[in-house]
């Protein structure tokens, strides 16, 4: 049998379990060791993994990636050590799957795009969305040209994120970096330039945090590089989870909408069929095959320095109260 690409996780806590069973689909992978600090959280794990109390774990991810034989890692730590574990790693030769956001500053993530091309490894963002045949459906069609010229993007995300993430570090800032803005907001703004295949230019925004250390509610006006305007809301004193999406073109539209599925419109407003393409990879099985040069990163950390750069003007937009250009 051919050899398994070895694989450790930094971290198991949060969504490391889901990563745990993706990376269970592909037969060439192989999870051998575990870095946390926190006997709790490799409890939580051990119990919706079975069979990986086995495995040796290591309170250092240093410690880990000197002491096992890896050949990638899974970075899935607070936001504010991503930066120092993921340049770290690379430094060893390791290939990197890394949760969203990718890094807390622009110097950053330009700094490990440099590194990742200098060592020569794979360097991915877990953005799941991009697996998503919904949204590869839309950027294929985009593609295409069968919405013409992009006029106006709109994006919501709604969810329970002030009440079930107190006192937890995604809502200390010196640890989460930001707030729901930084956090899942991170994959709403990932998706809507990585399916348009726009760059923003210019935002405005503006943040309420309900005296938290971090941004609860976001609202961003933005303008896009090829003149589009678009409009994005990340809400995180909700009652629940409710996502949305619109692109509306010169040709026609999208209206992604939750429990109704996706909505095609040509130029006169007749709907079009849509047919979703069948796409059975996720982020975890993309970058083995990455590894294995079979593939190539669907959400490769360009990704995570697009929405960085937006997400550093919209925070400087909100304390000023002033539009601000993105690099």
């Amino acid at each position: 049998m051919a050899k398994k690409v070895r694989v450790g996780f930094i971290a198991t806590g949060g969504i490391a379990p889901f990563h745990f069973h993706r990376l269970k689909e592909h037969k060439r992978a192989e999870l051998v060791a575990l870095c946390d600090p926190s006997p709790d959280m490799l409890q939580r794990f051990y119990q919706h993994c079975p069979g990986t109390d086995a495995l040796p774990v290591y309170d250092d991810y240093k410690a880990l990636i000197k002491n096992e034989e890896l050949d990638a890692v899974h970075i899935l730590s607070p936001h504010v050590y991503h930066y120092e574990q993921i340049s770290t790693c690379m430094n060893r030769g390791l290939h990197v799957l890394t949760e969203k956001p990718m890094v807390c500053s622009i110097r950053h993530a330009k700094a490990l795009i440099r590194k990742a091309k200098a060592k020569g490894v794979v360097f991915a963002v877990s953005y799941q969305r991009h697996c998503d045949p919904q949204f590869r459906y839309m950027r294929d069609q985009i593609m295409k040209g069968k919405l013409g010229e992009i006029q106006y993007i709109q994006a919501l995300l709604s969810q329970e994120w002030m009440i079930s993430q107190t006192g937890t570090w995604r809502q200390e800032q010196a640890i989460s970096c930001g707030g729901q803005l930084n956090d899942s907001g991170s994959h709403v703004l990932d998706i809507i330039m990585w399916v348009t295949g726009m760059k923003v230019k210019e935002v405005y925004a503006r943040c309420e945090n309900f005296d938290r250390e971090v941004d609860i509610n976001s609202s961003l006006t933005m303008r896009f590089a090829n003149g589009a305007t678009g409009s994005l809301s990340i809400i995180g004193n909700a009652p629940g989870w409710y996502e949305d999406h619109t692109i509306v073109g010169s040709k026609g539209a999208f209206y992604l909408r939750q429990g109704l599925g996706l909505i095609q419109q040509d130029a006169k407003g007749k709907p079009v069929k849509v047919r979703l393409p069948k796409y059975s990879k996720t982020p975890d099985t993309n970058f083995i095959d990455c590894i294995l040069g079979k593939d190539v990163p669907q959400a490769p950390p360009e990704c995570g320095l697009r929405v960085i750069e937006v997400t550093e003007a919209a925070w400087k937009s909100a304390a000023s109260g002033q539009p601000v250009r993105v690099p």
